[in-house]
């Protein structure tokens, strides 16, 4: 039931830490994957296909349609994975621009919505479509400014709110495009990426499993999500956060 023997699969952001583990992971299973990324100096060894191409624009994304309906029938799994995470915190811009920075805009969420929406002819030849949006536990969490204090950390505001606006999509998506294509989301909770000790120390008491999360745990999700043992859900947010959203 989790046997992805060619089926194709399209992972964004296919070079960075959570796209690493993911096309691994797909490659692992026997499907056919197709990387989207910038250039990238090292080479992923786990993709069939890599397609640079800047997903900020949408002229890009149309060379990019372009490209796949040229060279593939059909595709079974989309994951939306690509996203920018900076500082856009409330001190940083302080009028309506902080929800509406131009790359959180962009790449977060109306570009996704862009491929996506361009890619469902293709998704819709596959006997098991799934599209698998990478969200974030502040797509429906507020940010709990303590964590932050006398770190270098920042909380990007803005992203929350794209990541959250992605997720309301994932819903009404879902719904649009069953019974065919199947529509969810997953919302990682803190990925372990060297973090000052004092944000660590405060992450983990207020997490149960009292870790922070590794890429193969969203892996894993995005397995689960395209596989059939998942057949039976849509229009989900399957939160990987150990608890922390919890309490």
């Amino acid at each position: 039931m989790i046997n992805l023997k060619n089926k194709y699969c399209l992972v964004t952001g296919c070079n960075g830490h959570i796209g690493y583990a993911i096309t691994k992971k797909l490659k692992g299973l026997g499907a056919k994957v197709i990387g989207v990324d910038l250039e990238s100096k090292k080479k992923n060894p786990n993709l069939s296909l890599f397609i640079e191409i800047n997903l900020d624009h949408k002229t890009e994304i149309d060379k990019l349609i372009k490209i796949l309906n040229t060279k593939f029938k059909k595709i079974d799994i989309l994951i939306n994975n690509a996203a920018y995470v900076g500082d856009s915190s409330i001190n940083k811009v302080t009028d309506s621009k902080i929800f509406y920075n131009e790359k959180y805009a962009n790449l977060n969420l109306t570009n996704s919505i862009y491929l996506t929406n361009s890619l469902v002819p293709l998704i819709k030849k596959s006997k098991i479509g799934s599209i698998i949006n990478i969200c974030s536990i502040y797509s429906l969490l507020a940010y709990d400014y303590s964590l932050y204090k006398e770190t270098n950390m920042k909380p990007p505001m803005a992203y929350g709110v794209s990541k959250a606006g992605l997720m309301h999509y994932t819903k009404l998506l879902s719904t649009a495009l069953a019974p065919g294509i199947r529509v969810n989301s997953i919302s990682p909770g803190g990925i372990f990426r060297n973090q000052p000790k004092k944000f660590i120390k405060r992450y983990l008491n207020k997490t149960p499993l009292s870790r922070m999360g590794h890429e193969n745990d969203v892996a894993n999700s995005v397995i689960f999500l395209s596989s059939e043992l998942s057949s039976y859900i849509t229009g989900q947010n399957l939160v990987v956060d150990g608890g922390y959203s919890v309490s």
